[in-house]
């Protein structure tokens, strides 16, 4: 089974010895003993122990011209799992002082009684590469080479679209990671060290915690977003478009503790990634077709000089190739039908997934018919109908419905005067309902909480950059008339209300809000006295 490939590009004139000290150091820890430089470039077979395993390998070189090319292939057994091997292959071709490396991991399962899953895990190898070229001092990667370096979203709309250019140019070859934080802005999965184990395959993208999930989502779209510490891996541009794979927090705490999270990520990095590496792979029978190649070249050119045992050793030679080159093929050969295999079983469960999803569809539609049938029959009913309408309707909810629900299901923390209500009644052309009944659900819970116990300055971190405001400028507050649009009266008197939350910065009352609130400090209570379009503001 096809676990891993990879491919490099590395350039630079100090980017080959660079390459056989990664390999060299690589081999000497899987068998046990080092080999000489030379031994590296040349055919050759070698015995040796990794920890209790015995381990093999095989080399197939044809360096003596370019482009020259070289073949490593390790086998050893599992150290936990009897009956199944792991094989890997690792090439090189150089040409000029650019060296294409490649690495491909697989593993033969020698009986029908193997079932423990393979775990997906980076080759050593590959870290031993990169930590070799970079140390190099000329020597460096391609730049077509994916993942060289972390890259960050969320500290302005601009890197949102950035992202969005990245994610959707059809000549991208590798998969993009998004890495959210959760609401305390820690990381399940460790956004640099996932990088390091990607090197070549995906570029991983950390969501800053500061940033601004609905700007995100505005940008970039639900299904190629990611926030509160959930990951979406968005595979490599295909035909039908970039297919995405979402992660939730819970469903990332079970896989594991940190390893485990990296190799999850990674199995479903290399399903999008592995055939197209493999394609560039510097395979031994490629290595063995040069080689016999050149070999029957050089005697042809050099038949007139040499004796008859000469020649019948030099056509023994080639003959040896032939059959070990045909056993490879024969080898290659199974493995193309093992990976249509593999293909075959992937769409499969397409189908299956596929068909799971129209009867949640189903059962979804079920349940709303259920309770739109229902809900005369009680003030909880008709609350439950439209809060299955904010979360499954395919239109947004109105600004109208977002503050009677929350103050159906947060009454005991919150007052929502009858001035919001009216101002909400003009926005029924708002079309983020339900980011703006995220920040009000966000204001009478998390932020009530926090600031009872810890004051504003911890409180209004539960808001992103630019959806919470303490106060109006100073030129707002010195003009009186603008003052009193921001009064509102509550329990019979009338109260200031300058904190306010901010949804859009456009003069469009489709996409722009403001919900200005008092706190209640005596009662506990966050009372909403406005909810409606941007109020006016000096020179505007």
């Amino acid at each position: 089974m096809l676990v891993y490939a990879n491919h490099l590009r590395v350039q630079g004139a100090d980017a080959e010895p660079a390459i056989f000290r990664a390999v060299g150091g690589w081999l000497k820890e899987q068998l046990g003993f080092g080999l000489h430089p030379s031994q590296l470039r040349q055919d050759g077979e070698f015995n040796g122990h990794r920890g209790g395993q015995r381990s093999h390998l095989r080399i197939h070189g044809c360096y003596d011209s370019e482009p020259a090319l070289c073949a490593w292939i390790l086998k050893h057994s599992d150290d936990n799992v009897n009956g199944r091997q792991w094989i890997v292959e690792a090439g090189v071709k150089k040409v000029a002082d650019t060296l294409e490396v490649s690495c491909v991991v697989k593993t033969d399962e020698r009986s029908a009684l193997v079932l423990a899953p393979v775990s997906a895990s980076q080759p050593r190898v590959m870290r031993y590469l990169a930590n070799n070229v970079l140390s190099a001092e000329d020597a460096d990667f391609a730049n077509t080479v994916v993942g060289g370096m972390l890259k960050k979203v969320g500290q302005d709309s601009d890197s949102y679209r950035g992202l969005l250019a990245e994610i959707e140019r059809t000549n991208r070859d590798g998969a993009i990671v998004l890495v959210s934080a959760t609401s305390a802005g820690e990381y399940l999965v460790d956004p640099a060290e996932l990088q390091k184990t990607l090197f070549g395959l995906g570029q991983v993208v950390q969501v800053l915690s500061e940033s601004n999930r609905y700007e995100m989502a505005e940008i970039l779209g639900q299904r190629w977003s990611a926030w509160d510490g959930s990951v979406n891996v968005l595979a490599i541009p295909s035909a039908s478009g970039v297919r995405s794979r979402y992660f939730l927090r819970n469903a990332i705490e079970e896989w594991g503790d940190e390893p485990q999270r990296t190799s999850q990520i990674l199995a479903w990095v290399t399903a999008s990634t592995n055939i197209a590496r493999l394609r560039m792979h510097v395979r031994p029978e490629g290595v063995m077709q040069l080689s016999m190649r050149r070999r029957l070249d050089k005697v042809l050119a050099t038949r007139d000089q040499m004796n008859a045992a000469q020649l019948r050793q030099a056509l023994d030679e080639a003959s040896r190739q032939t059959i070990d080159h045909e056993s490879l093929l024969e080898a290659a050969f199974e493995e193309n039908g093992n990976l249509e295999a593999e293909l075959s079983r992937y769409k499969d469960d397409l189908t299956d997934a596929q068909d799971e999803l129209r009867t949640k569809e189903y059962e979804l539609k079920s349940l709303k018919d259920t309770l739109s049938a229902t809900s005369d029959r009680g003030g909880d009913t008709i609350k439950s109908t439209r809060l299955l309408r904010l979360a499954a309707g395919r239109d947004e909810p109105n600004p109208l419905d977002c503050i009677e629900i929350i103050e159906r299901l947060y009454g005991d923390r919150c007052t929502v005067l009858e001035s919001a209500r009216s101002s909400a009644k003009k926005m029924k052309g708002f079309v983020n309902g339900r980011y703006l009944f995220d920040l009000l659900e966000r204001l009478v819970t998390t932020y009530r909480d926090r600031l009872m116990k810890r004051g504003d300055s911890a409180a209004r971190r539960v808001f992103g950059r630019g959806e919470y405001a303490a106060k109006e400028s100073k030129s707002v507050m010195a003009n009186p008339m603008m003052r009193r649009q921001r009064t509102f009266n509550y329990d019979g008197a009338q109260v200031e209300m300058f904190r306010h939350l901010k949804l859009g910065v456009a003069d469009d009352p489709t996409q722009t809000i403001r919900v200005h609130f008092h706190w209640d400090g005596d009662r506990n209570r966050v009372v909403i006295g406005y909810c409606g379009e941007h109020l006016p503001v000096t020179g505007h």
